[in-house]
């Protein structure tokens, strides 16, 4: 079913609609990301999706890699771009080592992985530029200071984009909203969707919670915090509780794996009562 709708620059159709067979394509008909045609999938494309991942979470595989290396060529190509490229080399050079979490591996990480979802639930080559831009930039603030460092990460962007000239100011400011929405709130869900590709930043970026190395990745989170393990894997669960993949892509490929790491330190915590 297609139709064609003049959606809102920051409307959210995957929390809208609470629908997981949503893909969005930039319409020839204009030139700006905020009208779009909404295509629903068939069911059987997400059913093949979940099928594949599930067959490899049985495995034992890490699905963030699995995904990744799944969509190599495409990630390749986002992250060549030098808006992309360049806050990668001063991320290398700038960030306190004290970082532990939140490193440039972070940043590299996200950035793969929010493309990589992006590409598995289709989207346009333009968005999937926009949304490695986000992702590269996400946490860039960290330069600067850590609080609301989100605030500095979409300044570092808009700016980034303006002096490249090839962005228009409604893609600037989408891209500086999907930043802003990586911000987790402090109750209730854990993050506002205010634009149409914040769901794969966001995805990508609680990518941890359902990965392989998820206490690993706690760890360095703890580290970084200088707070106590036992402190930050309750602080965890209880992220996981407020937590809900965003993407179609993020359910069909870290959903199995978030679910079994939550079973698993819930018998964690209880076993240290």
């Amino acid at each position: 079913m297609l139709f064609n709708v003049l959606y809102a620059e920051f409307w959210s159709p995957v929390t809208e609609l609470r629908s997981p067979f949503l893909l969005y394509k930039q319409s020839s008909t204009f030139n700006n990301f905020s009208n779009l045609f909404a295509i629903y999938l068939p069911n059987t494309y997400y059913s093949h999706v979940t099928r594949r991942y599930a067959g490899k979470f049985r495995e034992g595989k890490n699905l963030q890699l699995e995904i990744i290396k799944d969509q190599a060529e495409v990630i390749d190509l986002v992250k060549s771009d030098p808006v992309v490229s360049s806050i990668h080399s001063v991320l290398s050079a700038q960030l306190d080592e004290s970082l532990t979490y939140h490193s440039k591996d972070h940043s590299d990480q996200v950035t793969a992985m929010a493309i990589a979802l992006g590409s598995v639930d289709r989207l346009d080559e333009r968005s999937l530029l926009l949304l490695g831009i986000g992702a590269a930039y996400h946490d860039a603030g960290f330069i600067e200071h850590r609080a609301d460092h989100e605030l500095v990460s979409a300044k570092l962007a808009e700016e980034a984009m303006i002096a490249d000239g090839r962005f228009s100011k409604e893609e600037i400011r989408l891209t500086r909203q999907m930043i802003l929405d990586t911000k987790l709130e402090p109750t209730g869900p854990t993050h506002k969707v205010n634009t149409r590709l914040s769901p794969w930043l966001i995805d990508a970026d609680l990518a941890n919670l359902g990965t392989t190395d998820f206490l690993e990745q706690t760890k360095l989170l703890a580290d970084e915090l200088d707070v106590p393990m036992d402190l930050m894997l309750n602080e965890s669960l209880a992220l996981m509780n407020r937590h809900a993949w965003q993407s179609p892509a993020g359910q069909a490929t870290l959903g199995n794996q978030k679910d079994q790491n939550k079973s698993d330190l819930i018998n964690m915590l209880n076993g240290a009562l």
